[in-house]
């Protein structure tokens, strides 16, 4: 198989029609300036230049994207200041949290871009990265230009242009774990005014982590995919850009074991989780731009379907497992209006609009010793405390609680940005936009849960028994609307061409929702209540919305040269005011995760980056967040958690980088590089309590590299010191669980460039 998928790549990237660049002799037009390089900074609808924006953000390059090895979203963690992706569970498991904000469960708190095209689901965040020239980090809520799923910054990726870039390029990657990587791409301009890229993808390994029950790995990952896409310059003022991607995913999930004072356990579950996932995604962008106004209008589609399997009660014992199905279809529309001139004043008007329509059929099954151990004895206890109420037997093996669930959402919004530059003093400039934005979700629901009993009846010195089908089935609808503005105001002052000053305030949203997890207890609930005359189950009304969370954010900041062509400095402190934070918990079973509003919530801190250019040849990045985030107002019936910190997010994140780069001329290589890397977060709490939570620790990460002519060699070696670490932690069910972090990986790249 994978001689096959290398065979193919090979050929996609080998037999191309039309001569290509060799993209290593192609300027790199993509990279921070104080690398010799030059940032991308347009924008379709932004009225300030990208490399000029009044708040955080953070600009990764071609270079340094490949250089560092980010092939998914969660490479970027700690990457820039105050982000955090921890990689645990599955590709599903795509939690990220930028100041203390953050979600891991159903929602998002932050925007995913590819090409101006918004992934609706964080669900489908976890994908390989194909062709990505330059990758935008902004912190802080965008909601005014990016709406309700932008409360704490967006991710954007902007993919090479084959216009712009033309290249042909194999890549082969080996190493420890049964790492096998292939990928092949090709960039051609096919007419003056006609460009096509193309590439694709094969990654795999056996996984890192060993179920000690079956004694096979846990978390093997087979994907696979690739990306299209097509620009047009059909006319002197209009171009089009065409995009299509597909992604499969096959791998063990779920690896979570016992941890004990800091120490994770191997997995050691009957049930093997497993996730599988497709994706199909489509976009169309076609601009129009003059010497007066950038018109832009982008649409775009998404559609997959994964199946997901898991142990739920992580143990040898046979009590639950859970088969989860999505299917999911959305359409975006996005239109945007912004001036193009040089005058003071920039303005921009956008329009945007989406459907999305989420299927999901959820069984939760009840295995053989969660009968004999919890349900059974449930029954037994009526009997006990009623002694006339019949003896209730379950027949079932096992008894699985399907249910189906369709939540479809529409909505749509209005914004418009103004910036004012030289504002009464050269320099300054004001930048204050609103957003109009709206939001009507629907839950449809159908549950059912079914059992045979034998019931015994004491019918005077007799027993009669009688098979009894106990049937128990919740359908419903439910449906809400949101409603929100969202203005942003930010002041900034350009001490010269190289450094500013600004301060901003804006509005952060989070549209709510409806749990669909908890459905399997709600069940069991009902079945209670009908034999048991002192129970009285909630109502289903009550049990499953969960509302929106809203934050203010002030910000003030610095961003320029402290050594002129030496020394880059970006330092920003931000406070952030959260009102009906969205928190996950698991159900009191453990048989799923359900969303809480728990309260208020303050987040503040700084954000640092430093960039040096000591020589030519040498480089050193330095990334530093601090996060001081707590619960204002939160109280449940067991505890007062004012004062605590939030959990899962992590105070402190650390990132340190030195590059070196060599050309030789004359020489048996053309080009050494040589990267070390530290990566580090902590202290992360993992509850409420804050009574477990994860030390500070780091990630050395190594890269040796030479290219030679059409051939690159590269070395590397993740957690270089085997640094152990808990990814993930949770409580469920009585016991104490999480996923240990990847051990040392090593391998070798190999390239080839046509």
């Amino acid at each position: 198989m994978k001689k096959k998928i290398v065979i193919i790549l090979c050929v996609i990237a080998c037999f191309s029609p039309v001569k290509a660049n060799n993209p290593d002799t192609t300027p790199d037009t993509l990279s921070s300036k104080y690398l010799d390089e030059v940032v991308v900074s347009a924008s379709t609808k932004e009225t300030n230049d990208l490399k000029a924006l009044p708040t955080s953000v953070t600009f990764l390059p071609a270079r340094t994207i490949e250089e560092r090895k980010i092939i998914g979203i969660k490479d970027l963690s700690t990457i820039a200041p105050n982000l955090f992706i921890p990689d645990y569970g599955s590709k599903l498991s795509v939690p990220v949290y930028i100041r203390g904000i953050g979600e891991r469960m159903t929602g998002q708190s932050i925007g995913l871009y590819v090409d101006n095209m918004p992934y609706l689901d964080k669900s489908i965040f976890d994908f390989e990265l194909l062709d990505i020239a330059q990758i935008e980090i902004l912190r802080g809520p965008q909601g005014t230009l990016y709406g309700r799923n932008a409360m704490s910054g967006i991710v954007q990726l902007r993919t090479f242009s084959p216009l712009e870039q033309q290249y042909r390029k194999v890549s082969l990657t080996t190493g420890n774990y049964g790492l096998f990587r292939a990928k092949a791409a090709v960039s051609e301009r096919l007419a003056a005014n006609l460009g096509l890229s193309i590439s694709g993808y094969y990654d795999g390994n056996d996984g890192y982590f060993t179920n000690a029950f079956s004694r096979e790995k846990a978390d093997g990952l087979q994907s696979g995919g690739g990306r299209v896409r097509l620009d047009w310059a059909f006319l002197p003022q209009w171009t089009a850009q065409l995009t299509a991607n597909y992604d499969y995913v096959e791998q063990g999930a779920f690896p979570y074991g016992e941890y004990k004072d800091g120490t994770v356990a191997d997995p050691n579950y009957n049930y093997q989780g497993n996730y599988r996932r497709q994706v199909v995604g489509t976009s169309l962008n076609v601009n129009y731009q003059n010497d007066r106004i950038i018109f832009n209008s982008a649409t775009a589609f998404h559609y997959f379907d994964d199946n997901m399997k898991m142990d739920t009660d992580n143990s040898p014992a046979a009590l639950f497992r859970l088969n989860q199905l999505q299917r999911e279809r959305s359409a975006t529309e996005e239109l945007t209006l912004k001036s193009n001139t040089k005058n003071n004043y920039q303005w921009s008007f956008g329009l945007f609009g989406f459907y999305n329509e989420l299927n999901t059929s959820v069984t939760t099954t009840m295995d053989k010793d969660g009968i004999a151990n919890i349900l059974q004895p449930a029954f037994d206890k009526i009997h006990e405390n009623n002694p006339r109420a019949p003896q209730m037997t379950v027949k079932n093996a096992e008894i699985p609680i399907p249910g189906t669930f369709k939540t479809p959402a529409y909505g749509g919004a209005v914004f418009h940005q103004s910036t004012y530059n030289n504002l009464f003093i050269d320099g300054l400039s004001v930048t204050a936009g609103l957003r109009l934005d709206y939001e009507k979700p629907r839950l449809d629901y159908n549950t059912n849960m079914d059992m045979d009993l034998d019931v015994a009846v004491q019918a005077g010195p007799q027993m009669i028994h009688i098979d009894s089908a106990l049937v128990t089935t919740l359908q419903g609808k439910q449906s809400a609307k949101f409603t929100e503005l969202l203005p942003k105001i930010a002041v900034k002052y350009e001490i010269n061409s190289e450094s500013y000053v600004y301060a901003s305030v804006s509005n952060g949203y989070k549209t709510g929702g409806y749990n669909i997890q908890n459905f399997a207890d709600i069940v069991q609930e009902a079945v209670r209540e009908k034999y048991d005359r002192s129970f009285h189950a909630s109502p289903v009304d009550s049990l499953v919305p969960y509302k929106p969370e809203y934050s203010w954010n002030y910000e003030a900041g610095y961003k320029g040269e402290v050594v002129q062509n030496v020394l880059y400095a970006e330092i920003a402190g931000f406070l952030t005011d959260v009102r009906d934070i969205q928190i996950a918990d698991f159900v009191e079973s453990g048989q799923g995760r359900i969303l809480k509003n728990a309260g208020k919530a303050r987040s503040l801190g700084v954000d640092v980056s430093l960039t040096a250019h000591l020589t030519h040849e040498l480089g050193l990045t330095a990334n530093y967040g601090f996060t001081h985030a707590t619960f204002q107002d939160y109280k449940t019936l067991e505890a007062d958690y004012k004062g605590n910190f939030l959990p899962f997010a992590p105070q402190h994140t650390l990132s340190l980088s030195a590059a070196y780069r060599k050309q030789f001329q004359n020489a048996w290589i053309d080009r050494l590089t040589l990267l070390a890397q530290y990566n580090s977060a902590g202290r992360i709490y993992w509850t409420e309590a804050n009574d477990v939570y994860q030390p500070f620790y780091g990630l050395l990460n190594l890269r040796a590299g030479v290219t030679k002519g059409i051939v690159g060699v590269n070395l590397w070696a993740n957690n270089v010191l085997n640094t152990h670490y808990a990814a993930f932690y949770f409580e469920s069910m009585g016991r104490n669980l999480a996923q240990s972090g990847k051990p040392l990986t090593f391998g070798l790249d190999l390239s080839l460039s046509f």
